[in-house]
Protein backbone atom coordinates (compact mmCIF):
# COMPACT_ATOMS: atom_id res chain seq x y z
CA UNK A 1 0.00 0.00 0.00
CA UNK A 2 3.05 2.15 0.81
CA UNK A 3 4.09 2.06 -3.16
CA UNK A 4 0.69 2.71 -4.70
CA UNK A 5 -0.36 5.56 -2.25
CA UNK A 6 3.26 7.47 -3.41
CA UNK A 7 2.14 6.43 -6.64
CA UNK A 8 -1.04 7.76 -6.69
CA UNK A 9 -0.23 11.10 -5.00
CA UNK A 10 2.56 12.12 -6.94
CA UNK A 11 3.98 13.05 -9.88
CA UNK A 12 9.13 16.98 -19.90
CA UNK A 13 12.32 17.38 -19.96
CA UNK A 14 12.95 21.27 -20.56
CA UNK A 15 14.77 21.90 -18.01
CA UNK A 16 15.60 25.61 -17.23
CA UNK A 17 18.57 25.18 -15.01
CA UNK A 18 20.51 22.82 -12.62
CA UNK A 19 17.98 21.70 -9.78
CA UNK A 20 19.25 22.48 -6.33
CA UNK A 21 19.86 19.43 -4.33
CA UNK A 22 18.45 20.69 -0.58
CA UNK A 23 15.68 22.73 -2.70
CA UNK A 24 15.04 19.37 -4.61
CA UNK A 25 14.34 17.47 -0.75
CA UNK A 26 12.43 20.09 0.91
CA UNK A 27 10.25 19.96 -2.67
CA UNK A 28 10.06 16.65 -1.97
CA UNK A 29 9.21 16.67 1.65
CA UNK A 30 6.74 18.81 1.07
CA UNK A 31 4.89 16.95 -1.38
CA UNK A 32 4.38 14.25 0.22
CA UNK A 33 3.46 15.74 3.85
CA UNK A 34 0.67 17.74 2.06
CA UNK A 35 -0.36 14.66 0.18
CA UNK A 36 -0.04 12.35 3.92
CA UNK A 37 -2.18 15.36 5.60
CA UNK A 38 -5.09 15.95 2.79
CA UNK A 39 -5.43 11.92 2.17
CA UNK A 40 -4.44 9.59 4.42
CA UNK A 41 -7.21 8.66 7.12
CA UNK A 42 -9.65 11.43 5.45
CA UNK A 43 -12.81 10.12 4.77
CA UNK A 44 -13.55 12.71 1.59
CA UNK A 45 -15.98 12.46 -0.79
CA UNK A 46 -15.10 11.38 -4.11
CA UNK A 47 -15.45 14.85 -6.07
CA UNK A 48 -13.31 16.48 -3.21
CA UNK A 49 -10.89 13.87 -3.30
CA UNK A 50 -10.10 13.70 -7.05
CA UNK A 51 -10.34 17.73 -6.55
CA UNK A 52 -7.68 18.05 -4.40
CA UNK A 53 -5.45 15.64 -5.80
CA UNK A 54 -5.51 17.59 -8.90
CA UNK A 55 -4.53 20.66 -7.32
CA UNK A 56 -1.63 18.46 -5.72
CA UNK A 57 -0.25 17.09 -8.93
CA UNK A 58 -0.85 20.54 -10.40
CA UNK A 59 1.26 22.36 -7.90
CA UNK A 60 4.36 19.85 -7.22
CA UNK A 61 4.33 18.65 -10.89
CA UNK A 62 4.30 20.81 -14.43
CA UNK A 63 1.61 18.93 -16.39
CA UNK A 64 3.14 20.01 -19.47
CA UNK A 65 6.71 19.08 -18.95
CA UNK A 66 5.63 15.84 -17.79
CA UNK A 67 3.80 15.16 -21.04
CA UNK A 68 6.80 16.13 -23.07
CA UNK A 69 9.41 13.88 -21.01
CA UNK A 70 6.29 10.79 -21.85
CA UNK A 71 5.76 11.59 -25.54
CA UNK A 72 9.80 11.91 -26.14
CA UNK A 73 10.78 12.65 -29.46
CA UNK A 74 6.69 12.43 -30.51
CA UNK A 75 5.98 15.45 -28.95
CA UNK A 76 7.39 18.02 -30.98
CA UNK A 77 5.63 15.70 -33.97
CA UNK A 78 2.34 16.82 -32.56
CA UNK A 79 0.66 20.48 -32.70
CA UNK A 80 0.11 22.77 -29.93
CA UNK A 81 -3.42 21.95 -29.03
CA UNK A 82 -2.93 18.20 -29.46
CA UNK A 83 -0.41 18.79 -26.76
CA UNK A 84 -2.19 21.37 -24.82
CA UNK A 85 -5.52 18.44 -25.46
CA UNK A 86 -3.04 15.72 -24.28
CA UNK A 87 -1.76 17.20 -21.33
CA UNK A 88 -5.25 17.96 -19.98
CA UNK A 89 -6.47 14.33 -20.69
CA UNK A 90 -3.35 12.79 -18.64
CA UNK A 91 -3.79 15.07 -15.75
CA UNK A 92 -7.40 13.66 -15.17
CA UNK A 93 -5.65 9.78 -16.42
CA UNK A 94 -3.83 10.47 -13.18
CA UNK A 95 -6.22 11.82 -10.86
CA UNK A 96 -8.59 8.81 -11.55
CA UNK A 97 -6.52 6.03 -11.49
CA UNK A 98 -5.16 6.82 -7.76
CA UNK A 99 -8.10 8.72 -6.11
CA UNK A 100 -9.89 5.74 -5.40
CA UNK A 101 -6.44 4.29 -3.66
CA UNK A 102 -6.29 7.24 -1.95
CA UNK A 103 -9.74 6.88 -0.36
CA UNK A 104 -7.93 3.38 1.17
CA UNK A 105 -4.85 4.75 2.57
CA UNK A 106 -3.45 3.35 5.61
CA UNK A 107 -3.35 5.70 9.12
CA UNK A 108 -0.23 6.34 10.22
CA UNK A 109 1.85 5.87 6.38
CA UNK A 110 4.97 8.39 6.88
CA UNK A 111 7.36 9.09 4.31
CA UNK A 112 10.83 10.72 5.21
CA UNK A 113 13.07 12.33 2.89
CA UNK A 114 17.16 11.09 3.95
CA UNK A 115 19.31 11.96 1.41
CA UNK A 116 19.92 13.89 -2.17
CA UNK A 117 22.29 13.60 -5.21
CA UNK A 118 23.08 16.02 -8.08
CA UNK A 119 22.62 14.13 -11.19
CA UNK A 120 23.45 17.34 -13.34
CA UNK A 121 20.52 19.46 -14.36
CA UNK A 122 18.49 17.01 -12.03
CA UNK A 123 18.56 16.04 -8.67
CA UNK A 124 17.76 12.60 -6.73
CA UNK A 125 16.19 12.44 -4.05
CA UNK A 126 15.90 9.24 -1.27
CA UNK A 127 13.32 8.79 0.93
CA UNK A 128 12.31 5.71 3.24
CA UNK A 129 8.18 4.88 3.32
CA UNK A 130 6.80 3.03 6.13
CA UNK A 131 3.55 1.01 7.15
CA UNK A 132 1.77 0.79 10.15
CA UNK A 133 1.03 -2.66 8.97
CA UNK A 134 4.57 -3.35 8.05
CA UNK A 135 6.69 -1.56 11.09
CA UNK A 136 10.31 -2.42 10.63
CA UNK A 137 10.17 -2.82 6.80
CA UNK A 138 11.37 0.36 5.30
CA UNK A 139 10.51 0.68 2.15
CA UNK A 140 12.97 2.86 -0.01
CA UNK A 141 11.65 5.38 -2.37
CA UNK A 142 13.63 7.58 -5.01
CA UNK A 143 12.35 10.58 -6.84
CA UNK A 144 13.77 13.02 -9.70
CA UNK A 145 13.08 16.75 -9.16
CA UNK A 146 13.97 19.59 -11.84
CA UNK A 147 13.49 22.98 -12.49
CA UNK A 148 10.43 24.09 -14.93
CA UNK A 149 11.05 26.67 -16.93
CA UNK A 150 10.50 29.25 -14.26
CA UNK A 151 13.12 28.18 -12.00
CA UNK A 152 10.28 26.34 -9.32
CA UNK A 153 11.40 22.77 -9.00
CA UNK A 154 9.11 20.25 -10.47
CA UNK A 155 9.20 16.17 -9.52
CA UNK A 156 9.24 14.47 -12.67
CA UNK A 157 9.51 10.95 -11.60
CA UNK A 158 9.56 8.56 -8.65
CA UNK A 159 10.69 4.97 -8.58
CA UNK A 160 9.23 2.84 -5.96
CA UNK A 161 10.33 -1.01 -4.96
CA UNK A 162 12.28 -0.91 -8.45
CA UNK A 163 9.21 0.54 -10.29
CA UNK A 164 9.73 3.80 -12.04
CA UNK A 165 6.32 5.47 -12.40
CA UNK A 166 7.15 7.66 -15.79
CA UNK A 167 9.87 5.07 -17.24
CA UNK A 168 6.85 2.43 -17.69
CA UNK A 169 4.16 4.99 -18.62
CA UNK A 170 6.64 6.03 -21.29
CA UNK A 171 7.54 2.26 -22.55
CA UNK A 172 3.50 1.90 -22.72
CA UNK A 173 2.90 4.85 -24.84
CA UNK A 174 5.66 4.90 -27.27
CA UNK A 175 4.30 1.54 -28.03
CA UNK A 176 0.94 2.86 -28.86
CA UNK A 177 2.42 5.93 -30.59
CA UNK A 178 4.47 3.80 -32.88
CA UNK A 179 1.85 1.29 -33.77
CA UNK A 180 -0.36 4.55 -34.75
CA UNK A 181 2.57 5.77 -37.34
CA UNK A 182 2.91 8.91 -34.13
CA UNK A 183 0.02 10.00 -34.51
CA UNK A 184 -1.34 10.79 -30.96
CA UNK A 185 -5.20 10.20 -31.32
CA UNK A 186 -5.18 6.61 -30.66
CA UNK A 187 -3.33 7.06 -27.41
CA UNK A 188 -5.66 9.49 -26.33
CA UNK A 189 -8.62 7.58 -27.26
CA UNK A 190 -7.03 4.89 -24.95
CA UNK A 191 -6.69 7.36 -22.37
CA UNK A 192 -10.11 8.09 -22.48
CA UNK A 193 -11.59 4.64 -22.64
CA UNK A 194 -8.76 4.33 -19.40
CA UNK A 195 -10.36 7.43 -17.52
CA UNK A 196 -14.27 6.23 -18.18
CA UNK A 197 -13.06 2.93 -16.93
CA UNK A 198 -11.78 4.35 -13.94
CA UNK A 199 -14.63 6.42 -12.93
CA UNK A 200 -17.07 3.67 -12.98
CA UNK A 201 -14.89 1.96 -10.75
CA UNK A 202 -13.84 4.60 -8.36
CA UNK A 203 -17.84 5.32 -8.11
CA UNK A 204 -19.10 2.20 -7.43
CA UNK A 205 -16.25 1.58 -4.68
CA UNK A 206 -16.99 5.26 -3.03
CA UNK A 207 -20.52 3.86 -3.41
Amino acid sequence: MAVVLVLGVFLGTGVAAAADVEMGRKTVQSAVDEGIATFVGKKLPLPERASRLDGLLRRYVDPSMLSASLLGRYWGKISEDEQKAFTELFVRYLVTSYVGILGRAEPGTTLKVTSGTDLGGRVKVQSVAMLPSQPGEPIPVEWEVANAPDGHPVIMDLTAQGVSLIRAMKDDFASVLRSSGGKVQPLMEALQRKIESNEKENAALAG
